[in-house]
């Protein structure tokens, strides 16, 4: 059950780290010279990237709990 935990684990941080890239692409964003097209398509794009982190790091604590509870 030890490599269950490691593997949610892992699984949370990739997930925490996907949140961090989004937050900062986002900021990038809000840069003056951008057009609102632009800003748009990249959005939407960012969106179903910060849908797939989020996953990912609720499944790894899925996977840590579930390791914990069998350990």
């Amino acid at each position: 059950m030890q490599a269950l935990i490691w593997a949610g684990a892992i699984l949370a941080v990739l997930g925490l780290g996907g949140l961090a890239w989004c937050i900062r692409e986002g900021l990038r964003l809000r840069a003056p010279d951008r057009k609102p097209e632009e800003v748009r398509s990249r959005l939407r794009k960012l969106n179903v990237i910060n849908l797939a982190s989020v996953s990912t790091g609720f499944l790894g604590l899925a996977v840590v709990a579930a390791g914990v509870i069998l350990s």
